[in-house]
Parts: structure tokens; C-alpha cells; sequence
């Protein structure tokens, strides 16, 4: 049986792939229990820089299977709270909490829990070709009031919830949720190159960054500056700040670990 979530390692980039194409990658348990599994090992794993999140076949991810999300290995909890706390949203706090850069490919599709994994990504690169929305209410469920609203305010976001509406990479670019949009043809070559470029960069700078980033965001200005501050106290002590000051005094690149 093909496995529905890849993990694969090489130059220091974890490439995380949705494997369920015929269901243009549909979320069940299998896969959600996966996806969290290998954000952690990620998470774990030093030689791990940076990581991708994308989806084999024709589109990116059409959000939760609403038919059954249970199966055999990961059946449904009887508690539909723990269901839904276990779902979708682990899957976003799991990316939160990685200190490391997560780019999120897209394509075609980004619907439902894949918008919302999109979302919770450091960085967006999308085909122009790309619908996103959060067609929720149009199953009578009531869901993603929280990133999209985050990012982009709330009546702009009140519309895609309320009306079911998708909105396009145009769009999307345009409200600064993507790094790219690009040709379908160039869409690998791009998230290529961003990763490579993230992967050779002060990585543990970058993770302190992005942990006190998400620390900070509601907090009150002094607040938020006590978690920058120590977010720069802790990278003082990283062997990449040293390698980045005796590159300065030596005048040449930095030739960064991420340690």
C-alpha cells in the first residue's frame, strides 16, 4: 500500500508530500497523524534546515475527507471534541512550533484544512492557477475563524467564511499571504530555490525569530520587546552568530551550520 504522507532528506531539507491524489490529498487520520509525525521528527532532527509541505497529483490539498475521516490505524475518537482538536489544527500548531522555516507548496487547490495548513507556513508559494477558500459553511460546519481572520482582517475574511467563496493567487498575492505566484511550470524551480536559499542561512536565528514572532504577536509593546530580547540573548550564544562575526571581521560570506 502506497503510504499517504512522504518524508524524504536531502541537503538538509525535509520535503513532507501529500500522497493521496485520487482524492486531490483529502485529509484523513492516517494522514493528519503523519503529517505531525514527521513535523516532529523534523523538529528533532539537527540536519533538518528547512521544510516543505506539498502534494503529489493535481492539486495541493482539498481539506478534510467529510465523508470518514477515521480509518483502520486511526480511527475516530468517540469524544467529537477530541476529534476535532486531534484534527487539522494539531497539524497547525505542529507547524507553529517547528523553529525551523516551513515553505508550503501549492497548487490548484488549497481548500478547507489545506488553506489553513498554508496559513499556518512561513512562506507560500503558489501557481497562478490556485483557488484557496474555506468552504465550511457550505457544509454546515463551522470552522477557520481564526488564520485567515488573522491575516487578512475581518471583513475581507468574513466574506470567504460566511459566503463559501474561493479567491485566487491574484488575490491572495495581492493581501501578501504568498511569497510567489508563478507558472505551473516554474512552481518547483521556485520552492527549490527558496528552500536552498533558507537552508544555508543562520537557521537557529531564524527558529528564535520565529518563536518569539508567534510569543509576541498579542502582547503589549515592552512585552514584545522582553521576547526580542531574549531571542537576541539566545542566538548570542549560537555557533552561527560567531560564524557570522568572524565572517564580517574576515569579509568574506558566512558559511552557516545552523547550530
Amino acid at each position: 500500500m502506497d503510504n499517504k504522507v512522504i518524508y524524504q532528506l536531502e541537503n538538509n531539507i525535509a520535503r513532507i508530500t501529500l500522497n493521496r491524489p485520487k482524492a486531490l490529498n483529502a485529509l484523513d487520520n492516517d494522514m493528519i497523524a503523519d503529517l505531525i509525525s514527521f513535523l516532529r521528527e523534523s523538529k528533532r532532527d539537527d540536519k533538518v534546515r528547512v521544510v516543505i509541505i506539498e502534494g503529489n497529483g493535481k492539486a495541493f490539498c482539498a481539506g478534510d475527507d467529510l465523508v470518514d475521516m477515521g480509518t483502520e490505524r486511526n480511527p475516530n475518537p468517540t469524544d467529537k471534541l477530541t476529534e476535532y482538536i486531534d484534527g487539522y489544527p494539531a497539524v497547525v500548531l505542529a507547524m507553529k512550533n517547528l523553529e525551523k522555516p516551513v515553505v508550503v507548496k501549492v497548487h490548484k487547490y488549497a481548500l478547507g484544512a489545506g488553506l489553513e495548513i498554508a496559513l499556518a507556513a512561513d512562506f507560500i508559494i503558489a501557481s497562478k492557477d490556485t483557488k484557496f477558500g474555506l468552504p465550511f459553511v457550505l457544509r454546515g460546519i463551522s470552522a477557520g475563524t481564526y488564520l485567515l481572520q488573522k491575516r487578512i482582517g475581518y471583513h475581507r475574511a468574513a466574506r470567504y467564511l460566511y459566503l463559501g467563496e474561493m479567491f485566487g493567487a491574484e488575490e491572495a498575492s495581492q493581501w501578501g499571504l504568498l511569497y510567489k505566484q508563478v507558472e505551473m511550470e516554474s512552481l518547483n524551480e521556485e520552492v527549490k530555490e527558496l528552500a536552498e536559499l533558507l537552508s544555508k542561512s543562520a537557521t537557529r536565528a531564524l527558529g528564535l525569530m520565529k518563536k518569539a514572532m508567534h510569543t509576541s504577536e498579542n502582547m503589549e509593546l515592552e512585552a514584545a520587546f522582553q521576547v526580542q530580547t531574549y531571542s537576541t540573548l539566545a542566538s548570542f550564544h549560537t555557533m552561527d552568530y560567531e560564524e557570522g562575526k568572524q565572517a564580517f571581521i574576515e569579509k568574506r560570506m558566512s558559511n552557516f551550520e545552523g547550530k
